[in-house]
């Protein structure tokens, strides 16, 4: 075998390795949490939405916080039925720590705000947009999923769109209802499909 050859047969096993990887890091996780709180989210909008137009009674705390329950109760549940997670994959360390950076994010905006009596919808609508794109980019380059990037960009957009708008209108819920199934239900979907069909390959070569 000759330099070039050997040098092809080396180029091809270290992209197989890197395939098998990328297979290894996507199946850290199966996309369940996304939907669970990509439903989340989508109903609570929703609910707020109609809420705004006085379709339902009561405020938005009690639009939230049943379904923030329910979403932290069905999350609490799909984990004890996993088996644990190595948190040592670069991929679990990605995906918890986004989505926890979001959270922390979020929650020291939304208290401080509220504390100094600054809460803004428009200001914090803008956050939540910016730091979903920015899990959803670091989860993408994490498992080399590239339709992640595009839902990354598709929040971007979202956060743009908002920044542009002087003030939000109720349908505004709408759009983060309808972005919320579309880009976090969906990519979720997307996730465990892909952790199926690369289980089965891995099942039936076992069996």
């Amino acid at each position: 075998m000759n330099e070039r050859q050997e040098r092809s047969a080396s180029d091809d096993l270290a992209l197989i390795r890197s395939m098998m990887e990328a297979g290894r890091r996507r199946a850290a996780f199966d996309g369940t949490h996304l939907i669970i709180w990509g439903t989340v989210l989508t109903l609570a909008y929703l609910g707020q939405y109609l809420l705004a137009y006085g379709y339902i009674p009561g405020s938005t705390l009690w639009v939230w916080l049943p379904l923030g329950i329910v979403g932290t109760v069905f999350s609490v549940l799909h984990d004890r039925r996993r088996c644990a997670l190595d948190h040592s994959d670069i991929a679990v360390k990605a995906y918890s720590g986004a989505w926890s950076a979001v959270g922390i994010t979020m929650i020291l905006h939304f208290s401080f705000a509220l504390a100094s009596d600054a809460l803004d919808p428009k200001v914090i609508t803008i956050l939540a947009c910016g730091v979903i794109a920015a899990a959803f980019h670091v989860i993408a380059l994490a498992t080399d999923v590239r339709q992640l990037r595009l839902v990354s960009a598709g929040w971007w957009a979202i956060m743009v769109f908002m920044t542009t708008q002087k003030e939000l209108a109720p349908e505004i819920l709408l759009v983060l209802s309808g972005a919320s199934a579309l880009l976090i239900v969906l990519p979720g979907q997307l996730m465990k499909r892909l952790v199926n069909s690369e289980a089965k390959p891995k099942s039936a070569t076992e069996g």
